[in-house]
């Protein structure tokens, strides 16, 4: 067996090499479309040095000067490609490349000719300017034209190119063919002999595990991209639909949306499952230090099941609930009788006092000591006031219940110092990791060691199967965002933009129901204006 001996240079050398991202324009001769993209492309990518750049032609003569029009069209873009030489494309250049882009589609249709393995990675220059775009885009030669061609010509180059850049950076590397064989699934699916894929006009059709979503299912494309637009040019004042970070984005949609995971870290029914049970320790580990506690279950599909979970774990069919009204701010897993919640057990309902607008605790021990619940749940989906939760576990206390409190609306407040915490008085807690958190559509459970063992059994295998790690990512992300210091600062200014905006509101006629807000939200009496809200 021969050895082979690396110096940590060596490798690092050989990694470097590996990890870099080969960008090839292609055109015909080599001396205008090409070269320009090439130029513009190098001043787009500037000094970074995991993506490198070439051009070459599929009919090119070695050699020649870049035409005289596109010289000078760069030049005055900033840009020199006077040191430009042509090249033919060959067999080197694309097994180099990780992404081929070529001017038109008879270029496309060439390279797939002359090399069937660049199929998967050769695309049109101008595919990529509109998501969901479903015809090929040409960039017309100018060659032998006047100049104002060429400015056309640049102009359409530049246009392109950011989203070149963004696909060139969004997608998985190409692995070179000196970087060893590959144990990676995808890989090996994706290159297949290409005369097994399928013919789709013109063109020969990506397979779909490589391609992005813009090329796989362009009408799904479309309507994501719609959606990023409405979003973007519009004020969103729903607060279960905050704005999440492009890393717990990028986390939801990574590959551990492929790993099947039942069980807990340490306890798994799958085997491969060392780098899940990492993220979701992760998780567990970042939600206790966030809102302390002694015991916290991340796998929770949404706050609904999170809810489902706490019930199922401590009542049994028929046990008595004291909850608070949905038409008073509660939540319709609060014992809605449409909800399993009010199916499944004997509900009375709390709400706030018809002169202060708010929660009337005294009423509620009242309550209290007239149903002897097992369990008192409190938290709210339109509740613009501090609840109370030492009050609240006192009440509890008197009629020896449970306190459970849904904390879904208030948690990023929470974690921001911003609203009191329910985590010391409650038995059980739960909330969403979206809204004011800011993270991915999930749920978690916080509960006391006493109950932990019960939490857990009744999450999986009780109400969930498998756990979707991919989120359980997203939501660890999330956690670490909001143990930030920066998270603070904004979760204040989240309150101060409520009261501004409910300050606003009342001053332009509105009765603002309790006079005001302590929190995110803020309700509006519309019936004084005769709108219905609809």
């Amino acid at each position: 067996m021969r050895a082979f001996n690396f110096t940590l240079a060596q490798a690092a050398a050989l990694a470097s090499r590996i990890m870099v991202k080969y960008v090839l324009f292609v055109c015909t001769g080599n001396i205008c479309r090409s070269p320009m993209a090439l130029g513009l492309f190098r001043r787009l990518v500037g000094n970074r040095k995991e993506i490198e750049a070439d051009a070459a032609g599929v009919h090119a003569v070695r050699g020649q000067l870049p035409s005289v029009h596109a010289i000078d069209v760069c030049r005055q873009r900033g840009v020199d490609i006077s040191s430009l030489r042509s090249q033919p494309l060959t067999a080197t250049l694309v097994e180099r490349a990780t992404h081929i882009f070529a001017m038109t589609g008879s270029h496309l249709e060439t390279i797939h000719l002359l090399f069937p393995q660049s199929v998967e990675k050769t695309f049109l220059l101008r595919e990529f300017e509109e998501p969901g775009a479903t015809c090929w885009r040409d960039l017309p030669d100018p060659i032998g034209m006047g100049r104002h061609v060429y400015e056309e010509c640049a102009d359409s180059i530049e246009k392109a190119l950011p989203s070149v850049l963004a696909f060139v950076e969004e997608t998985e590397l190409a692995v070179p063919r000196y970087a060893g064989a590959s144990a990676n699934p995808r890989s090996t699916m994706e290159n297949m002999p290409h005369h097994l894929e399928s013919q789709a006009g013109d063109r020969p059709q990506q397979g779909s595990l490589g391609g992005p979503l813009r090329k796989v299912d362009p009408e799904i494309a479309e309507a994501v991209a719609e959606e990023e637009r409405r979003q973007r040019e519009n004020i969103e004042l729903i607060a279960s639909e905050n704005f999440t970070s492009r890393a717990v984005m990028e986390a939801q949609g990574s590959c551990l949306t492929n790993k099947y995971a039942e069980g807990y870290p340490g306890k798994r029914w799958y085997g491969g499952c060392e780098n899940v049970d990492v993220v979701e320790q992760l998780g567990i580990d970042r939600a206790l230090k966030l809102f302390g506690g002694d015991h916290v279950n991340v796998q929770p599909h949404s706050g609904a099941q999170a809810n489902m979970a706490v019930y199922f774990s401590v009542l049994k069919p028929g046990d008595r609930i004291l909850t608070m009204n949905l038409a008073h701010g509660g939540h319709l897993t609060h014992g809605h009788p449409a909800n399993f919640s009010g199916k499944l057990y004997q509900v009375t309902q709390y709400g706030v006092s018809e002169q202060t607008e708010q929660i009337d605790y005294d009423a509620l021990a009242k309550q209290a000591e007239e149903v002897r619940p097992q369990l008192i749940t409190a938290g709210a989906s339109a509740y613009p006031r501090f609840i109370d939760f030492p009050r609240l576990r006192q009440i509890a206390d008197s009629v020896e219940a449970m306190l459970f409190i849904d904390m879904a609306h208030i948690a990023g407040l929470v974690a921001g110092g911003e609203h009191p915490s329910p985590v010391p008085h409650a038995h059980f807690v739960t909330t969403t990791t979206h809204k004011s958190l800011r993270g991915p559509r999930g749920g978690i459970v916080i509960c006391q060691e006493q109950f932990a063992k019960a939490i857990d059994s009744s999450v999986f295998p009780g109400v969930q199967g498998g756990p979707l790690m991919h989120v359980i990512a997203a939501k660890a992300v999330c956690f670490h965002e909001a143990l930030q210091p920066g998270f603070r600062g904004y979760q204040r200014q989240v309150v101060l933009n409520a009261k501004a905006l409910a300050a606003g509101v009342a001053k332009h006629g509105f009765r603002i129901v309790s006079g005001g807000t302590d929190n995110h939200l803020m309700l509006v009496d519309l019936r004084p204006k005769e709108i219905n809200g609809k």
